[in-house]
């Protein structure tokens, strides 16, 4: 399709989505969790338990003073980065804090020259904004600072080289690698018009796990901890295809369940294509937005009952070798423990975030109030 023709369909799709979201927004409103929620599996249940990191206030405290010194702290930034207080609270406070640093980083690159942002920066800044996204997504094993790189850059090779430090060549090498293709895909115009084609809903979800950075977002569970996963060992006893699936379908689960939540700032108040919701409308534009809506959340619904599936899974299979592997099964006992901290933060991380809030959401998740003890995340 010629490039002034998608352009013009994305564009009348666009405007379809914000119409019938403006009727939607003064006569409807629905329940994420209950758009969510499968048989018995109720989310808010299965999260009862959850509380951030204990440490919150110090490390916040610490990844600002970080983000200051270098220049890319920005005011808002304190409801991205306590995503990381809410998917490890059992970290340890210096590997946190380099996590911490990696997403202060990730964030000022994404709201400052981010794909939502892109399209408002000027010629200068957007060719400013490519070479500076093009040195930072190349991958450098040795992670030298190049001569007369910005603070940013410095930065970001700072935190990459405490990565390094404290973690196998192996993991980190894996960790590495992705956080550089997040980077380089992440902070550009990812809108159909600019890719020059409407992705499939499957393309898009493989881009938007690597969009949202969650593949690396995973391995952290591992380097939380510092407990790292022997491969072998888990190919040896045959649980090593279901526990990627696991990873995968943890990853897209926050990735996806996030183009619900940011749904309303992405698309209606930014204008972007680069959302599921968005994507579907595109590749099925005689649906309404009500109908894209429930086609979205069937998704990720279906991911939380394939998560629960391969989590037992896994589980039945460490408890069948427990006796013979005592200390392996001990330690996926763990990093199992730390990927269901994974899909309980993504979703009271998302709830309880200022970042999506808004007094006239559709969701009503995003309108409810502050519990008091996700307060001091």
């Amino acid at each position: 399709m010629p490039k002034k023709e998608l352009r013009k369909l994305t564009e009348t799709t666009l405007r379809k989505v914000q119409q019938e979201y403006a009727f939607l927004s003064r006569t409807t409103t629905f329940s994420l969790q209950e758009l969510f929620n499968h048989g018995s599996f109720r989310l808010d249940e299965y999260c009862r338990e959850f509380h951030p990191h204990p440490q919150s206030d110090e490390l916040r405290k610490t990844a600002k003073a970080f983000g200051e010194r270098y220049g890319v702290w920005l005011d808002n930034a304190k409801h991205h980065i306590t995503c990381a207080l809410f998917l490890y609270p059992t970290a340890d406070p210096h590997r946190m804090l380099t996590m911490m640093k990696n997403l202060t980083i990730d964030f000022y690159l994404n709201d400052v020259m981010g794909r939502d942002v892109f399209h408002n920066l000027t010629p200068e800044q957007q060719k400013e904004s490519k070479a500076i996204i093009q040195r930072m997504g190349k991958y450098d094993p040795a992670l030298r600072i190049p001569e007369g790189a910005p603070d940013m850059e410095k930065a970001n090779i700072e935190v990459l080289r405490d990565f390094r430090n404290s973690s196998p060549e192996e993991w980190f090498v894996k960790f590495h690698r992705l956080y550089n293709y997040h980077i380089a895909i992440t902070h550009r115009q990812n809108n159909a018009a600019e890719l020059g084609r409407i992705p499939s809903v499957d393309e898009y979800v493989d881009l938007r796990c690597h969009l949202a950075g969650m593949h690396h977002i995973v391995l952290w569970v591992e380097y939380g901890d510092g407990l790292f996963l022997d491969w072998n060992w888990l190919r040896s006893i045959g649980i090593d295809h279901e526990l990627e699936r696991l990873h995968w379908v943890t990853a897209a689960f926050g990735a996806l369940s996030n183009d619900l939540f940011s749904f309303e700032k992405e698309v209606i108040q930014n204008g972007a294509d680069s959302n599921l919701l968005m994507v579907i409308a595109l590749n099925e534009p005689d649906l309404s937005l009500f109908q894209v809506i429930y086609q979205a959340a069937a998704m990720v619904r279906e991911l939380l009952v394939e998560y629960v599936q391969l989590l037992g899974a896994v589980r039945q299979r460490c408890a069948e070798v427990a006796e013979q592997y005592p200390e392996l099964v001990a330690m996926m006992d763990i990093h199992l423990a730390g990927l269901e901290r994974g899909v309980q933060a993504s979703w009271m991380w998302q709830v309880y975030t200022q970042r999506y809030k808004m007094a006239n959401s559709i969701w009503e998740e995003t309108m409810q109030a502050v519990p008091e003890k996700a307060q001091t995340a």
